[in-house]
C-alpha cells in the first residue's frame, strides 16, 4: 500500500511444486460415471444455460483416459449432465466434469497419472484465471511435451492451433474447446466467457459514458426482456429525446421500439446510478470514484455477492492498484482494496511469455498474500477483510496514515531523509517489534520489512502492511523481497528466516533514526550514488552468461553492507532504542537479537512469550 514504488525484486516467484501441493490440498481421484465412457458429443455442442453460467461456471472437463484426477480437491469440481444443442431428445446427457472459480481459486490443475496399461507419461497441467481477460493461461508441469489443439471452429487466427508446448512454457487459450494429447489424446476441455459483472454509474456521468442497449439489456437480468420480446421486436435500440416526458428522471433507461413503444425500466436508486454491464476486462480497475461495482456470487451462493463503492485512489504501479472503497459487507465503513494488475501498460509490446508469466506471479502473490494474513489478528498489522481470487483482490482495513517512505510526510522531498521525531522512531520500534513478534510465534516470517510496508500516524501508531513474500519458517528462502533490507547471511548460504526481518528492521531503523537516508531511493536512475541488484543474481551459479551478472550482484550488495556498518558505528550503545538496532544488525544472524528480547526490553513490565 505504498504511495510510490521503487525497482526491487518484490514478488517475482511464483510458488514452488511443493508449496503448491500444500497450500492447495492434494488432488483427488474422481471416480467417472460408467455411461460416460462413450460419449462422443462434442463439448461445444453441449448447452450451457444462464443458471450455470450465475453460478461461476468457467471449464467443462473431459478425461479420455481410464485414469483420471483433479485438483484442488474442493467444491469447484463436479460431474454435470448436459444436453447437445441439437439431438435426440431421448439421447441420454452428456456427464462433464464443470470447474467453478471460487473466491479462492487462482487456478485449476490438471493430472492425470500414468497406468500400467497406458503408454503415456503423466500429466501435469495448471489452468490460470486471467481477471483482466475470458482467456486462461496454460501451463505444462509435466516432464515431456504435450500437444495443444484447438477444436472449436474460430475465426481468429489461431482457427487450426495444433502446437507442441514444452515442459514449463506456457500458452494464453482462449474460450473454445481444447484438447491435450500425450502421444495420445488424454483431455479436451472446453473455456467459457465469464459472467459480466455489473457497474452502477452516477447519472451526472450518463451523456459521458453511453452504453449499448443490449448491454442494459444484459445487466439488467429482467425477465421482461425474453426471447419472444426480442425477436417482436427486432432491431430495438436505445434514445433519449429532447421533448420526452421522462427526460427529468435520472438513472432510467428508455427503450423506443420501432412502433415507438416506450419501455421504461427504473434501476437501483434509479435518482442517481445507471448500470452497464462489463462483459470483459478487470471490473475493479475500470472503476471510477463515487462508481458501484456489483460482484456476483462465486459457486451460485447468494451470500458472498457484493457491492464495492470506490472512493479515493490511494496509490497506483504497474503492479497494482490502491484505493479506498466502501464495501457492502464491512460495517466499518470505508476499507482499502488492493487489486494486482496481470497486465501493465506495456503489456501489448511484451513477449507473449511475459505477459502469461505475470499472470501466474501476480496470482500466487495473491494467494500467498491472502493466506499468510488471512488469520493473522494483531492491532499492529493491517486487518484483512477478506478477498476475490476472480480479481486479485484484497480487502483490508483502511488505516488513516501514510507509509514511511512517503514524500513530504515522513519523508523529506529533498534530502530523502526521515522527518519523524525520537518520539516516533521509538513508537515506530514497539509496534513494528510487536508485529513481528507475533508472526515469528506463527513460524512465519514476512520477508519484506521496509519504510514503505510500515504505515503510521501518531493516533493509530505504526502497522504492519504488505504480505505478498510471506513464507512459513520452513519454506525455502526466497528470493523476492528489497534488496536493501536483505541480510548478510544470504549471500554464499541463502539464509532468510526470522533473524532476517530483524535484520530488515535494523535496516528500517537506521532511516527512521535518520542514520541514513531512504534506502530505496538508491535505486532510482539518476541517483548520484546509484546502487542496485538482483537479489536472485546474489546465489546464482556461475556458467554460462551469469558469472559476470552474479559477481556483480555480490559486489553492489557488499557495497552497501559496508555503507549499513559505517551508518551502525553513529548508533549509541548506551542509548536502549539505539542499542537494540545494534543488536539487531549483528552480521552473525545466531547472535541476531529477537523480537521477544526487543519487546522485553521496551516492555519490561509486560510478560513476553518467547518465540520458539
Amino acid at each position: 500500500m505504498a504511495g510510490e514504488v521503487y525497482p526491487s525484486e518484490e514478488k517475482t516467484e511464483p510458488f514452488t511444486p511443493e508449496e503448491l501441493q500444500l497450500r492447495l490440498g492434494r488432488s483427488i481421484e474422481v471416480d467417472e460415471p460408467a455411461d460416460t465412457q462413450h460419449d462422443h458429443i462434442p463439448l461445444d455442442q453441449l448447452v450451457v444455460d444462464e443458471d450455470h453460467h450465475k453460478k461461476g461456471l468457467r471449464i467443462l472437463v473431459r478425461p479420455l483416459t481410464r485414469s483420471r484426477s483433479v485438483s484442488p480437491g474442493n467444491d469447484n469440481c463436479q460431474w454435470l449432465a448436459l444436453r447437445a444443442e441439437v439431438g435426440n431428445p431421448n439421447q441420454p446427457r452428456s456427464k462433464v466434469l464443470a470447474v467453478t472459480q471460487t473466491s479462492k481459486d487462482i487456478n485449476f490443475s490438471i493430472r492425470i497419472p500414468q497406468t500400467e496399461d497406458e503408454d503415456r507419461p503423466p500429466l501435469w497441467c495448471e489452468l490460470y484465471y486471467d481477471p483482466a481477460s475470458d482467456s486462461l493461461i496454460l501451463w505444462n508441469r509435466s516432464e515431456i511435451p504435450i500437444v495443444l489443439t484447438r477444436i472449436s471452429p474460430s475465426g481468429r487466427t489461431d482457427a487450426n492451433f495444433n502446437q507442441e508446448i514444452l515442459p514449463g512454457a506456457t500458452q494464453e487459450v482462449s474460450p473454445g474447446t481444447w484438447r491435450i494429447s500425450v502421444g495420445i489424446p488424454v483431455l479436451d476441455f472446453r473455456i467459457l466467457e465469464k459472467r459480466s459483472t455489473i457497474k452502477h454509474v452516477p447519472s451526472d456521468s450518463f451523456e459521458s459514458s453511453p452504453v449499448r442497449s443490449q448491454d442494459v439489456r444484459r445487466s439488467l437480468g429482467k425477465r421482461s426482456f425474453t426471447e419472444e420480446f426480442e425477436t417482436e421486436n427486432a432491431g430495438i435500440e436505445k434514445r433519449l429525446r429532447p421533448d420526452d416526458p421522462c427526460e427529468d428522471k435520472d438513472g432510467v433507461i428508455i427503450f423506443v421500439g420501432p412502433k415507438d413503444e416506450r419501455l421504461v425500466f427504473p434501476l437501483p436508486n434509479a435518482a442517481k446510478t445507471k448500470e452497464i454491464a462489463i462483459p470483459n476486462g478487470h471490473a475493479l480497475l475500470e472503476v471510477e470514484k463515487d462508481e458501484t461495482v456489483a460482484i456476483p456470487a462465486a459457486g451460485g451462493g447468494e451470500l458472498d455477492e457484493y457491492q464495492l463503492t470506490k472512493r479515493n485512489q490511494i496509490a497506483t504501479t504497474g503492479a497494482s492498484s490502491v484505493f479506498t472503497a466502501e464495501h457492502s459487507q464491512v460495517p466499518d465503513g470505508v476499507i482499502t482494496v488492493k487489486v494486482l494488475k496481470t497486465r501493465g501498460p506495456q503489456a501489448d509490446n511484451r513477449p507473449p511469455e511475459i505477459m502469461h508469466r505475470n499472470v501466474i506471479r501476480q496470482a500466487d502473490i495473491w494467494l500467498r498474500e491472502y493466506q499468510s494474513q488471512e488469520d493473522l489478528k494483531h492491532e499492529s498489522i493491517v486487518k484483512l477483510y477478506g478477498g476475490d481470487a476472480r480479481y486479485l483482490s484484497l480487502y483490508m482495513e483502511h488505516v488513516d496514515g501514510k507509509d514511511l517512505a512517503a514524500r513530504n510526510v515522513w519523508r523529506d522531498n529533498t534530502t530523502d531523509m526521515f522527518r519523524g521525531s525520537r518520539g516516533d522512531a521509538v513508537r515506530i520500534l514497539k509496534d513494528i517489534a510487536g508485529a513481528l513478534h507475533y508472526v515469528h510465534q506463527k513460524k512465519r516470517i514476512h520477508n519484506d520489512i521496509k519504510p514503505a510496508n510500515i504505515l503510521y500516524s501518531r493516533d493509530r501508531g505504526a502497522v504492519l502492511c504488505d504480505f505478498g513474500l510471506s513464507t512459513r519458517t520452513a519454506d525455502p528462502a526466497t528470493t523476492g523481497g528489497t534488496p536493501y533490507y536483505v541480510p548478510p547471511e544470504f549471500i554464499g548460504q541463502k539464509l532468510r528466516g526470522p533473524a532476517s526481518d530483524a535484520w530488515a528492521l535494523g535496516v528500517t531503523m537506521l532511516y527512521v533514526l535518520q542514520k541514513i537516508s531512504f534506502p530505496d531511493a538508491r535505486g532510482v536512475r539518476g541517483h548520484p550514488k546509484q546502487l542496485y541488484w538482483m537479489i536472485a543474481d546474489v546465489n546464482r551459479k556461475q556458467g554460462h552468461s551469469s558469472h559476470r551478472t552474479s559477481s556483480s550482484a555480490v559486489a553492489q550488495m557488499q557495497q552497501w553492507l559496508s555503507e549499513v556498518n559505517e551508518a551502525k558505528a553513529q548508533l549509541n550503545p548506551r542509548d536502549k532504542v539505539e542499542l537494540l538496532v545494534l543488536q539487531m544488525l549483528m552480521p552473525n544472524p545466531n547472535q541476531r537479537v529477537s523480537m521477544a528480547k526487543v519487546m522485553s526490553e521496551l516492555h519490561p513490565d509486560k510478560e513476553i512469550v518467547p518465540t520458539g
